[in-house]
């Protein structure tokens, strides 16, 4: 026999006569009497227990208590065959409290048919027959189990006065606006017809693949899940915070706004330009990190080589103008007749719009840049040995690539040109002191031809287009849910 829900289980007709209902009466001053006529309010018990069993005080559970303007409801396990019977079904939640309606007051259960008057007129979402244990229906537990999750609260008050959309904490009390309420039950009614219709089709569609098609590829061919619109937005929508992902979902998820891209340019361009602006930022941040990573340790400048020629646009931070990679490592000339020696540079650079060649030559962000000691004790500094070196190196490289340079573009696919060949040098980290500091500028500025960038200023230009494209980010059109592309 298939299981059933708590809200569908039947009930036999007992040969005991139960479950059984007790209820106790109160005057207007709280005083117990046994005239339902002078009742102003009521406690209902419950016992599930048969007649020769439940004579003990402890067999009976107070499951309501009435007054014209509350009703209190305490949740248990009413089935006596459970081995928690008797005990709160909602965990820490034990009371659920109803305020009055606005259109008249509760009746006061006084027998067995006003109890069941009673429960009718109770909010849509409730049990309505006190045999099935009073509270929420199965289909709405997440309701209190969501609340039972805050520390300190052990009732649910649902009202409908001022603050119909209220959700706050109050003491012990969780105190819900019925409107909230409805809103929410009937969020929950919604997914769980669209669940249960996705099963009945996922069903179908396994048994489709599984048995009919696989009988017959040809004549019955593969049939494709139907999503349902709006499915992604309401997934992604039903918490109020990002989705982590895991790597297989975040590779799907590229896919799919991949193949969706012509569509969504069309439709939402702003959309397909925003989520662009900020694929572009996070990449950026994260190009940054490594830099710094890559700064915080000692590399030879192999490391730095590979590093740079994999992400080519922090190359374009030492050139005022836009740039391509022609090669790396390239040759630039000077073997002699027995093919020995020869000069090569680290990057082979040109002009995107001219053409126009220009050599990189890379070092270590640890190389000094000056000497140890001021000239003559003064307070100038002469170059250091290996930046006057470096200086020296790419003079020579671009010599004697301008001298040969018709041999060397021969095998290029790239248009270049050696109108005036740049030399640029990458190395160090600018100097702390003041009067290092000076002596450099003094020294790289004097240069002719040649032009030295550190790599903490090389990262200090990304950091800079990083908040630019932020700042500009931030006073972009926010994206509203109902423009997403899908």
């Amino acid at each position: 026999m298939a299981s059933l829900r708590p809200s569908q289980l039947s009930y036999e007709t007992r040969a005991d006569g139960g479950p059984f209902l007790d209820f106790q009466f109160y005057t207007e001053d709280q005083f117990p009497t046994e005239h339902a006529e002078e009742a102003h309010s009521a406690d209902v018990y419950f016992s599930d227990l048969a007649p020769s069993d439940n004579s003990s005080p402890d067999s009976w559970h107070r499951i309501l208590t009435v007054n014209a303007d509350t009703v209190r409801i305490w949740p248990i396990h009413q089935h006596a065959g459970s081995a928690n019977y008797g005990l709160p079904k909602y965990g820490s939640i034990t009371e659920i409290w109803l305020t009055r309606p606005v259109v008249s007051p509760y009746i006061i259960p006084t027998s067995e048919d006003t109890l069941n008057a009673l429960l009718e007129a109770l909010p849509e979402g409730f049990y309505q027959d006190w045999r099935s244990g009073l509270g929420l229906q199965w289909e709405y537990r997440f309701i209190l189990e969501s609340i039972a999750s805050i520390h300190g609260v052990t009732a649910l008050c649902i009202h409908g006065g001022n603050g119909r959309r209220d959700a706050k904490i109050d003491g012990v009390f969780y105190i819900l606006g019925i409107e909230r309420y409805q809103d929410i039950r009937q969020k929950l009614s919604r997914l769980t017809r669209r669940y249960q219709r996705e099963a009945r089709e996922n069903k179908q569609l396994v048994c489709y693949g599984g048995l009919v098609h696989a009988a017959d590829p040809t004549k019955y061919p593969a049939k494709a899940k139907k999503l349902p619109p709006d499915l992604l937005s309401e997934l992604l929508n039903q918490g109020n915070r990002a989705v982590p992902l895991s790597a297989k979902d975040r590779q799907t998820a590229t896919a799919l706004v991949r193949h969706n891209a012509r569509e969504i340019s069309k439709s939402e361009p702003r959309v397909l330009l925003q989520l662009q602006a900020e694929i572009e930022l996070v990449t950026l941040g994260d190009l940054i990190e490594q830099f710094k990573s890559l700064m915080a340790t000692r590399h030879i400048e192999g490391k730095w080589q590979r590093f740079l020629g994999d992400n080519p646009f922090i190359l374009n931070m030492a050139f005022a103008y836009p740039i391509k990679i022609i090669c790396e490592r390239p040759y630039v000339g000077n073997k002699s007749f027995n093919d020995k020696g020869g000069n090569y540079s680290d990057f082979l650079i040109a002009a995107r719009s001219t053409g126009n060649l220009a050599l990189i030559e890379i070092k270590r962000p640890d190389t000094d840049l000056l000497a140890g000691k001021p000239y003559r004790g003064g307070d100038t500094y002469a170059p250091s040995t290996e930046l006057s070196g470096s200086v020296a190196q790419i003079i020579a490289q671009r010599a004697s690539a301008q001298r040969e340079i018709f041999q060397l573009k021969d095998g290029l696919e790239d248009e270049v040109h050696d109108h005036s060949i740049s030399a640029i040098i990458i190395v160090g980290t600018t100097p702390a002191k003041k009067v290092e500091r000076r002596s450099f500028e003094q020294y790289r500025n004097c240069l002719r031809d040649v032009r030295i960038v550190t790599f903490d200023e090389l990262q200090q230009r990304l950091v800079d287009v990083h908040k630019a494209l932020a700042a500009e980010n931030q006073h972009a059109p926010r994206t509203y849910q109902e423009h997403l592309p899908f």
